[in-house]
């Protein structure tokens, strides 16, 4: 009797604890409880179709601007035409720019965490500045280094936690980390045009000089990139276009082993890479022959010999005393435009030319009381072209005295980060035509809030005096997704950007993301607090709910 009492018993409590978990099980629909629930299975939520976010464009006014977190954080601001403080992205959009390049670096620090500086381009770096430029309606050019800093033809450094790997291996690396990276960008709402395998890998890549190989790692790469989207451009990346032969011969290359590719890129900077006329020539082969579409990767020229910072320090690389350099313009405000307007007038006369990306016009110096002060920041934000602990990676780190951003002086913005008439030539337009269209857009709202005559410039209570602010309110709008309504959203992303309602991902809007700081039921036990105030499910008392199938504490203030 006593051993059928403890068997009884034994089997309530296996019911008891079954019972417990089936009620947090994610795959049973009824445990959920919600009224609202629009029947989409979960699994569905894992992954948004990427298509609306697959923007190639037919010719590309770009720009790199890697740096710019790290400028940020330094403290570097710029300004538009009309002086006024300004998001760089909006600046570069409203003058013509469409689309941001973005190197990414595999891990650009050490094991303390202590960067190696030039931006400090790892992929959480490429997820803000890709979100960001989507805002303004700006793509991205996608640049993989597959190395942990600068990668170009005199270095293309193993990444250390692949050091170790054999071939086969890091190949298949390339493609795991290609395809996570762009999903994660993706996730986060970046709008990707372009991706680009390896960077200047004229003599090697990824630490492999042999050619079978190489080619094996860029085959991987532009697999990855074509099992997100068959729509991403991708680009192959070489330099020193004066080297003729060089060139044609890596196409050859690349056609004999069937690397499937659409842009065959190049580095050009005038006083390295020889004649437009050369670059032209060059590249009209490669189209002709192959059937690619061309484009120039990176160029810039200097506007100054000297871009002097506030305490008369300054720093650069190119200058009319640099040797063995050829300047083909200039070095003024007047020639940096003429060879803006030069490239942009060669590429379009070449077969498939595609474009032109400007490399780190804004890359300045931060401001400081001294020059000792300033290396202390580039060192602690990894806003200079290295840090110390880089040298412990890339052995040319004592070559660049580390901090520095030795770019200065090509930059389309002057030491104080107002315009120079250079950044005009990027969009193609006049600093005439710069300067109405940004009072166009003061005119219309985008600064003041003028919209109605009030005298505040408010409508119905809106700070910016949008009418409805229904495109405003949400970022997702530019990319073809609805605003969340709040009150059906039940999952949410990971940095409370995107939700998903009525079987569609849609944009959070502003007033619907609390602040993250604020106290809610369970918070000192360790529960997330609820990232909105509408939580479809609740408990009785209504302190704790269900989102993204983790129970929350509703916030104080809901």
């Amino acid at each position: 009797m006593k051993a059928f009492l403890l068997f009884s018993l034994i089997i309530v409590l296996l019911s008891s604890v079954v019972s417990a978990f089936q009620i947090f099980d994610p795959e049973n629909i009824e445990w959920l409880e919600i009224e609202k629930f629009n029947e989409t299975d979960i699994v569905n939520l894992q992954k948004r179709a990427y298509e609306n976010q697959i923007k190639p464009l037919s010719f590309y006014k770009g720009v790199d601007i890697s740096s710019i977190i790290s400028l940020e954080n330094s403290g570097v601001k710029f300004y538009n035409p009309l002086g006024q403080e300004q998001d760089l992205f909006q600046i570069l959009a409203n003058v013509g720019v469409n689309c941001i390049r973005v190197r990414i670096w595999n891990s650009p620090k050490n094991a303390n965490g202590k960067t190696y500086g030039g931006g400090g381009n790892d992929l959480e770096v490429a997820r803000a500045i890709g979100s960001r430029a989507a805002r303004y309606g700006l793509s991205l050019f996608v640049n993989f280094h597959y190395s942990d800093f600068w990668a170009d033809p005199s270095k293309q450094t193993i990444p250390k936690e692949w050091k170790n790997f054999d071939l086969d291996k890091r190949i298949f690396e390339i493609y795991r980390f290609t395809k996570g990276c762009l999903e994660w960008l993706l996730e986060n709402g970046s709008i990707i045009s372009m991706v680009q395998i390896g960077n200047e890998t004229t003599s090697f890549m990824c630490g492999e000089k042999n050619m079978t190989n190489v080619m094996k790692m860029m085959s991987n790469g532009v697999k990855a990139v074509r099992d997100i989207s068959k729509n991403i451009v991708v680009a192959l990346h070489f330099t020193n276009p004066n080297k003729a032969d060089t060139m044609l011969w890596y196409a050859s290359q690349l056609a004999s082993a069937r690397v499937d590719y659409d842009v065959f890129a190049t580095s050009y900077y005038p006083y390295w890479h020889g004649t437009l006329d050369n670059l032209k020539g060059v590249l009209n082969k490669i189209a002709n022959q192959y059937g690619k579409k061309v484009l120039i990767a990176e160029y810039s020229y200097p506007y100054t010999n000297a871009a002097l910072t506030d305490d008369r320090c300054h720093y650069e690389l190119i200058s009319s005393s640099t040797s063995n350099i050829q300047l083909r313009y200039p070095v003024s405000i007047d020639g940096q435009i003429q060879s803006i307007r030069d490239i942009y007038k060669t590429i379009k006369e070449i077969k498939n030319g595609i474009g032109a990306f400007y490399w780190e016009p804004a890359w300045i110096a931060p401001k400081a009381r001294n020059d000792a002060e300033r290396k202390q920041i580039w060192e602690k934000y990894g806003s200079g072209w290295a840090s110390t602990p880089a040298a412990e990676y890339d052995s040319d780190v004592d070559r660049y005295q580390t901090g520095g951003t030795t770019w200065d002086n090509q930059a389309v913005f002057t030491q104080n980060g107002k315009p120079l008439d250079s950044l005009y030539a990027l969009g193609e337009i006049t600093a005439a035509e710069a300067i109405a269209k940004f009072n166009n857009g003061n005119n219309n709202g985008n600064n003041n809030g003028n919209n109605n005559g009030n005298n505040n410039g408010n409508n119905n209570g809106n700070n910016n005096g949008n009418n409805n602010n229904n495109n405003d309110e949400c970022f997702s709008i530019k990319l073809g997704y609805p605003c969340c309504q709040g009150n059906t959203v039940y999952y949410i992303d990971n940095d409370g950007q995107w939700g998903f309602e009525n079987n569609n991902w849609c944009g959070m809007k502003n007033n619907i993301n609390q602040n993250a700081s604020e106290n809610c039921t369970g918070k000192l036990q360790g529960y997330q607090c609820c990232l909105t105030c509408n939580v479809v499910t609740t408990d009785a008392d209504g302190r704790w709910g269900i989102e993204n199938g983790n129970w929350c504490g509703i916030k104080n203030s809901c």
